[in-house]
């Protein structure tokens, strides 16, 4: 069987974070990093079950792991100049402001449309989800490959705190809490369609309905 054939029948595996973490070594490197990486990884699989040492095998997987986020961060490198920040100051003390949460993790409401978490050119997805603040937890949905969905498919708080928010309303810590969330999916492989579209709408809606800070949470 040839290399890349091998390749994405691992791949094919049901989706556990182990073979998450490599799956770029399919899509951005060449025939000879790929073999590499086969018989690499043939060869660890037997030295850790010789070994009784797992460590091994995931030592390996996480070097190449990181060889394959190297590609992605590569190939999605803004074809622009960012530029600096403004400057913005928060106009009101935070225990007397509104705040809203935006994350990059994927979720969604059940219902609406899940993100394009690869596509078709493995581009990712610029777009955005409206997440409700009074969305119960069994009413949301992740909808990403690019990190380990286990945690917050347990607790969406590790990634999104919509109840850990509400305790800081409850102990005064913060002010109040915009009705309404955002949420992305963080593959994005087209920046400059996130950077002149889709964030700045989401950034003129929070204006529009007063907030006064924004939390943001990455994966």
């Amino acid at each position: 069987m040839e290399s890349e054939e091998l390749l994405k029948d691992l791949l094919a595996i049901p989706r556990s974070a182990a073979f998450n973490r490599v799956r770029y070594i399919g899509q951005l490197m060449d025939e000879t990093e790929q073999t590499e990486f086969i018989k690499g990884l043939f060869a660890k699989a037997v030295e850790s079950r010789e070994a009784k040492n797992p460590e091994v095998l995931f030592d390996f997987l996480e070097t190449w792991e990181e060889k394959g986020m190297a590609a992605a961060a590569e190939r999605a490198r803004a074809p622009f100049e960012l530029g600096a920040a403004p400057w913005s100051p928060l106009n009101a003390p935070i225990n007397k402001a509104k705040v809203a949460l935006v994350t990059t993790g994927g979720f969604y409401v059940t219902g609406d449309e899940p993100f394009i978490t690869d596509g078709p050119e493995n581009k990712g997805d610029h777009s955005y989800r409206v997440i409700p603040r009074t969305t119960p937890a069994d009413k949301l949905e992740v909808s990403h490959l690019h990190y380990d969905l286990s945690g917050p498919k347990e607790d969406r708080n590790c990634v999104f705190p919509i109840d850990r928010a509400e305790d800081l309303v409850k102990d005064g810590v913060i002010g109040s809490l915009a009705d309404t969330y955002y949420s992305f999916m963080g593959f994005i492989m087209n920046p400059e369609l996130l950077a002149e579209e889709t964030a700045p709408k989401v950034a003129r809606l929070l204006k529009a309905d007063g907030v006064d800070a924004v939390v943001l949470t990455a994966t």
